[in-house]
Order: structure tokens, then sequence, then C-alpha cells
């Protein structure tokens, strides 16, 4: 007994009267809970669209613009190494020692030039993920308070039903509430976390290798253009061409391998794992919140 005062007198308590709907005394008994909760939905319902949701669509919004240009801009710095280390690649030397040969001095280079190709393939889903989550926060924003609707229709429905009809139409309608609240809040939401999570977490890495993927690109094509401007016997002589220009290139490309794999996790967690994982926490939120069975034989009584 004393378990069920406190817990009555307590915030359940007070939440359990409110969605019962003892204010409304000018109703029957029976009308009161479809009231209250048409109340409170109404009320959260104009707090969100009013007041949350603009709050959570410009942070969402901004960090799916910035994380675009940073995917599009490493996309394009990625293709620029990639041309820089197939030019390497195609350059040979010939020489003769009775029968005619030739020497590839960029055959070093393929585990590389296969790393930073399968790198491209990752920013294309990246980019296609973050194309998704777009869509989906622009569908939401454009549905906006229509995604309240099924769940008012519920209690419309309610008002008119039995008393286990009733109860079962509220339960309904306070499960498509929270899938509305779910629906128009959760990408935005799990946006501004992710950006939030990424710039704590991840900033420094990414700029540091993204950095060092810019710089080994334009020291490849210096030394290009450096080869193109010495003389033909320097250029063509196997022993320079393999013990100067090689190990320059060589030189620049020792540590972008390590700089391209920190760049392909900060994408794959940046712009996949994260929004899926702060998607699926934000669900199991909401199915708490909205499915507790305990709570549900409070308010529904």
């Amino acid at each position: 007994m004393a378990n069920s005062s406190s817990s009555d007198s307590g915030l359940d308590g007070f939440v359990g009267s409110l969605l019962r709907g003892e204010w409304f005394t000018m109703l029957p008994p029976r009308l009161r809970p479809v009231a209250a909760m048409a109340a409170v939905q109404l009320v959260v319902a104009a707090a969100v669209l009013l007041v949350v949701a603009p709050f959570a669509d410009r942070k969402g919004a901004a960090w799916m613009e910035a994380s675009f240009a940073r995917t599009l801009a490493a996309l394009a710095a990625t293709r620029g190494l990639d041309s820089a280390i197939s030019l390497a690649q195609s350059s040979e030397v010939s020489f003769s020692f009775g029968p005619g040969g030739s020497l590839g001095i960029g055959q070093a280079l393929d585990p590389i030039n296969d790393l930073v190709e399968q790198y491209g393939a990752l920013l294309l889903t990246s980019t296609t993920a973050l194309g998704v989550q777009r869509l989906g926060m622009q569908i939401a924003t454009t549905l906006g308070s229509w995604m309240f609707l099924p769940a008012l229709a519920m209690l419309g429905l309610a008002s008119v039903c039995g008393d286990d009809g009733r109860r079962r139409l509220l339960g309904w309608s306070r499960r498509l509430f929270g899938l509305a609240l779910f629906a128009r809040l959760a990408l935005p939401m799990a946006g501004w976390i992710d950006a939030v999570v990424a710039d704590r977490f991840l900033e420094p890495s990414y700029q540091e290798a993204a950095a060092a993927v810019v710089a080994t690109t334009e020291s490849i094509e210096q030394a290009e253009a450096e080869d193109a401007d010495r003389p033909w016997y320097e250029r063509y002589n196997p022993v320079d061409a393999i013990g100067d220009r090689a190990k320059k290139i060589y030189d620049k490309l020792a540590a972008v391998g390590e700089s391209i794999v920190n760049l392909a996790i900060y994408f794959t967690i940046s712009t996949i794992i994260l929004p899926l994982g702060t998607l699926w926490l934000l669900s199991r939120l909401t199915g708490a919140l909205f499915t507790a069975r305990p709570f549900l034989d409070r308010t529904e009584r």
C-alpha cells in the first residue's frame, strides 16, 4: 500500500492522472482519457513542429551540407592522387643489352593504387548514404504535421468504441504518435549528434590524413614536372631514373597508405556507422517511451 501511494503521488502518478483525464470533469468518464490524450498530443506536436523541429532541421542540414562538401572534396583529392600514381606507373625506361627490353619503374605502386581505388569506391558509397539521409530529411520536413494525423485519427475512433476497443486504440494512438515523433526528428537529430561526435573524436585525424593526401599528390606531380625538365640523356638513363626519380616518388608514397586508411575509417564511421547507430538508439528510446506496458496499464485504466 505504501509503495502504491508513493507511486500515485510521484511523477508517474501525475502523468497517469494527466493521461486518464481526471481534470476533464465536464466530460463523461469514458471520454476523459481520449480527450486528455488528444490534448497532450496536440501540445507536444505543436511544440515539436514550432520549436524543436526547426532547430533540429538547421543543425541536421548544416551537418549534411558539410558532410557532402567534405566527401566531394575527398573524392576529388582521391582522383588527383590516383591520376598522379597512374602517371608514375606508366613511365617506362627503355634500354638494350643485345635483345631490347623495358623496365617499368612504377610497378611497385600497384598496391597503393589499388588501395586508392578502393577508397574512392568507399567515398561513392558514403555519398550515396548521405543522399539517402538528405532525401529522408526532406520527406520528413515536407510531411511535417501530417505525420501526427494517424495518431489523432485513432483517438477519434476510440471516442466511439467500447472499453476494450478504446483501450487498444489508445495504445495504438500512443505508438503512432511515437512513430511520428521519430520520423520527424530522428534524421536531423542524428545528424546533429553525429556532427558533435565526429568533431570531438575524429576531426584531428581527418585533417592530418587529408593534408597528407594532398601533399603527396602535389609531390608526385612536382617530381613528374622536374623529370620532364631534365635533359634527355638523364631522363632515359636507367640508373638515374630508378635511383633518383623513382626514389623520390616512393619516398613520398611511403606514408600515404596509412593516411588513406585513416580517411576510410573516418568516412565509414561518420557517414555510415554513426548515422545508423544513432538512429538505432533513437528508435530503441522511442520504443521504450511509447510501448512500456506497466506505464500503459497505469494510464489506460
